[in-house]
C-alpha cells in the first residue's frame, strides 16, 4: 500500500477516500493529536495532498478547525478515542450552537473489541458506546464506521448533512479499519442536490408575501443579521437586498455582520439595553423588525433586557419563519433572502429620521494622541477603529468582543467570535486556523484579555511552528474583568505573565508593552511592519475596573 491511502491496483483505504472527500471540498488542513487508535490515520494522512496541523491539545485544535471553517467553509479534526475525543467536546459543542461546519474523526479501539469490550486505556469500563451517545447530543450527526464496506456511503452521508446542516458531525472509525480497502468506493462528487436544502414552496410562497405585505410602505421597519446568514454565504445577496431596497439594516452581537456596517442603510449597533439610546428608540419602537438569522439569545439582547414587542417581530432560523403565533416551516433562508430581492420594490423602505453608523467606536470620529496617557479601554478601542484596514480580519476572544463589536468596521474587513457559545480561550486558538484559512497575506488581528489568553496561550508555539504572523492585542487588565462587574473577588484574579515576551520563547519575536497612548503608536507603527516570525503580541496594560459603556452594561445586566 502506498501511504497516500492507494493500494497497487488503485483502490483506495478508508482514509484515502475520506481525505479526499475533504480535499474535493475545500480543505487543506486537518488539526489533530496522534494517540495510538489514530495512528495508520495520520501515516496515510502525512502523504496526502491535506496538510496536518498539530495545535498544543485536542481542544484548541477543535477551536482552531471552529476558525478554520468559518473563513473555509469547511474543517475536520482527526484525535484517538476517549481521552483525546473528549477534549474536544467544548468545542464541538460551541461549533453546534453557532452552526458551524466541522468534522471530528475518532480513531478508536480494533473493531473485533466493541464486541467484547475489553478493558482498554482510553475506553470505560463496557461502555464503548459512551462517545457516540455523547457526541450525538452535540453534534448533527454521531455514527460508528464498522467495516471498510459501508465506510464510503457513511462518510458521504455525513458531510452532507454536515454542509446542509452547518453543524458538526462525528464518524469513530476503529484502528484496524482505517487502513482497509474500500472495495466499491467510486469518488464520484458530492451530491450538492442533497447537501442543499430544499424549501417546501407553499409555505416559501406564503412566507415570501407576508413579509413583502409588512416591509412594504412602512415607515419603520429593519433587517436584523445574524450567524445563519453568513454561514449560508449570504452576505453579498443581503448587501444586494439592503441597498436595492433600502431598508434600514442593523448590526447585532452575535455574529457581527461586518459586510453591512460600511452601508449607508445601516443604523448601527443594537444590543438591548446597552445599545446607543437613539438605536435602542429605533429598533424598539419600530413596525416590523425582520431577525434574519439571529439566535434569540440573552447576550445578543444585552443580557434579556430588550424590550421588544413580538407581534412586530419576524425571526427567520433553522428552517422556519415565525411571525407571532403564526410559523411557517421548511423555509430555506437562502430561498427566503432570494425570493425578497425579486419581490421586494425598490426603494420600498426609507431612511428618513433613521440613525445612521451609530457606533461606540469610528474611524470617520477624530482621534488625537495624548502621549503620556494612559491607556484606557475606550481610548484603545478608539484607535483600533483607526488601525483596521479594509481587507483585516477581525478576531476577538470572550469579552473582547464585547468591545470589538462596537468597532464599525472598514468595507472589506471581516470579523469573527464566538459571541454565542461564549467560551474564553476560543477566539485565541480560532485565529490559528483562521490564519490558515485566509488568503495569502491577509492580515489577521486578534482581540485577547488575558485571563481567555492563559486558557490557550500556548498556541504562539503553534502560530510560530506553521508561519502565521497574527497581530495580537493582549489587554492586561489583570483577570476576569466580565466576572469582577457580576461579582467581585479574588477569584477573578489571574497569575501575572510578562505576555510580550512569550513569543521570543517559542522562537518568534519579541513583542511590545504598552502602558501610554504613545506606547501605543509606537507598538502599531511596529506592528504596520510585522512580517514574523510568528505572530506580534502588543501587551496593553489597563486598570482591572476600566471597561467601556457597553461592557458595563451587558454585565450590569447579567447580574
Amino acid at each position: 500500500m502506498n501511504q497516500s491511502g492507494l493500494i497497487d491496483n488503485g483502490q483506495k483505504t478508508v482514509t484515502g477516500y475520506l481525505l479526499e472527500r475533504l480535499h474535493q471540498l475545500g480543505v487543506e488542513h486537518v488539526f489533530g493529536i496522534p494517540g495510538d487508535f489514530i495512528l495508520p490515520f495520520f501515516q496515510i494522512l502525512m502523504d496526502s495532498k491535506i496538510e496536518h496541523i498539530a495545535a498544543c491539545n485536542e481542544l484548541d485544535c477543535g477551536y482552531a478547525a471552529d476558525g478554520y471553517a468559518r473563513e473555509k467553509g469547511l474543517a475536520a479534526i482527526a484525535v484517538t478515542y476517549g481521552a483525546g475525543s473528549f477534549c474536544t467536546v467544548n468545542a464541538i459543542a460551541g461549533a453546534y450552537a453557532e452552526k458551524v461546519p466541522l468534522l471530528l474523526i475518532s480513531g478508536g479501539p480494533p473493531a473485533a473489541n466493541y464486541l467484547t469490550q475489553p478493558t482498554m486505556h482510553h475506553t470505560l469500563p463496557k461502555k464503548y458506546d459512551a462517545s457516540i451517545n455523547i457526541f450525538s447530543q452535540i453534534t448533527a450527526h454521531a455514527k460508528f464506521v464498522s467495516d471498510a464496506s459501508s465506510a464510503p456511503a457513511m462518510i458521504d452521508e455525513a458531510l452532507e448533512i454536515c454542509l446542509r446542516e452547518s453543524r458538526p458531525v462525528y464518524l469513530e472509525i476503529p484502528m484496524d479499519v482505517q487502513s482497509q480497502v474500500c472495495e466499491s468506493a467510486e469518488l464520484s462528487s458530492i451530491n450538492y442536490d442533497n447537501v442543499c436544502i430544499e424549501s417546501d414552496k407553499a409555505s416559501l410562497d406564503k412566507a415570501l408575501k407576508m413579509l413583502t405585505d409588512r416591509l412594504s410602505g412602512k415607515e419603520n421597519s429593519a433587517i436584523l443579521l445574524g450567524q445563519e446568514v453568513s454561514r449560508s454565504g449570504l452576505q453579498d445577496t443581503v448587501v444586494q437586498l439592503v441597498r436595492h431596497a433600502n431598508i434600514p439594516v442593523i448590526s447585532m452581537f452575535d455574529e457581527k455582520p461586518y459586510y453591512v456596517e460600511h452601508l449607508e442603510q445601516c443604523v448601527g449597533i443594537y444590543q438591548g439595553g446597552c445599545s446607543d439610546p437613539e438605536v435602542n428608540k429605533f429598533v424598539e419602537s419600530a413596525d416590523t423588525l425582520l431577525f434574519l438569522g439571529v439566535v434569540d439569545s440573552d447576550f445578543n439582547f444585552g443580557g434579556a433586557l430588550a424590550s421588544l414587542d413580538q407581534k412586530n417581530c419576524v425571526w427567520v432560523f433553522d428552517r422556519k419563519v415565525k411571525a407571532g403565533e403564526i410559523t411557517y416551516d421548511n423555509v430555506s433562508i437562502v430561498d427566503l433572502v432570494d425570493g425578497l430581492l425579486s419581490s421586494l420594490p425598490e426603494n420600498v423602505g426609507t431612511m428618513e429620521s433613521v440613525p445612521r453608523n451609530v457606533f461606540y467606536y469610528r474611524s470617520n470620529d477624530p482621534y488625537d494622541v495624548d502621549s503620556s496617557a494612559k491607556m484606557t479601554s475606550d481610548r484603545l478601542y478608539q484607535r483600533l477603529a483607526h488601525f483596521i484596514k479594509s481587507d483585516d480580519i477581525l478576531v476577538a476572544d470572550g469579552p473582547a468582543a464585547v468591545n470589538a463589536v462596537q468597532i464599525q468596521l472598514p468595507e472589506g474587513s471581516k470579523y469573527m467570535a464566538s459571541s454565542y457559545w461564549a467560551a474564553i480561550g476560543h477566539g485565541f486558538a480560532a485565529s490559528l486556523g483562521t490564519c490558515l484559512a485566509a488568503e495569502k497575506d491577509r492580515r489577521v488581528l486578534v482581540l485577547v484579555g488575558d485571563g481567555s489568553f492563559q486558557i490557550g496561550g500556548h498556541e504562539l508555539s503553534s502560530m510560530v511552528r506553521y508561519g502565521v504572523t497574527p497581530i495580537i492585542f493582549l489587554v492586561n487588565n489583570k483577570g476576569y474583568t466580565a466576572e469582577r462587574l457580576i461579582h467581585d473577588g479574588a477569584f477573578n484574579d489571574v497569575a501575572h505573565w510578562q505576555y510580550h515576551k512569550m513569543c521570543e520563547i517559542f522562537d518568534g519575536v519579541t513583542g511590545s508593552e504598552v502602558f501610554t497612548e504613545d506606547d501605543l503608536e509606537t507598538a502599531l507603527e511596529r506592528a504596520d511592519n510585522h512580517k514574523g516570525p510568528g505572530p506580534l503580541l502588543i501587551e496593553i496594560h489597563i486598570d482591572a475596573y476600566d471597561v467601556s459603556y457597553a461592557f458595563k452594561m451587558l454585565s450590569e445586566n447579567l447580574r
